[in-house]
């Protein structure tokens, strides 16, 4: 059996799956709740909340990946280097600030409004 090194978890999530993975963790963080709390089906959950999650991870994601970008991060050979861990640090509150006067409009103009 073949031991996966963290270079090679590294370059899998980081260059190929992450930005998928980021959309399901949080569409998952999203119909969880609904599904479970509140008794609807997966299906009418999703079709409650794919715009305003899709809008709302979309703007989060290109900022945060902007950010990641233009600091080196993507470009780090390892996670154990401080050029990564800058650069995260720094994604994490690019993609909050990008994330949050879009979330505050959708839920003002009653978009997200169901779903929170």
């Amino acid at each position: 059996m073949k031991v996966l090194s963290s270079s090679i978890l590294f370059e899998f999530f980081n260059k190929r799956n992450i930005f998928l993975l980021r959309f399901i963790s949080g569409f998952s963080l999203t119909l969880i709740p609904l599904t479970f709390r509140q008794g609807m089906a997966v299906g009418a959950a999703f079709k409650l909340v794919w715009l305003g999650e899709t809008v709302s991870i979309g703007t989060m994601e290109i900022a945060m990946n902007a950010a990641d970008y233009l600091l080196g991060g993507m470009t780090a050979g390892s996670i154990f280097t401080a050029q990564f861990w800058i650069a995260m640090a720094v994604a994490v509150v690019a993609g909050y600030a990008a994330g949050y006067p879009v979330n505050y409009f959708m839920l003002k103009r009653g978009i997200k409004e169901k779903c929170h």
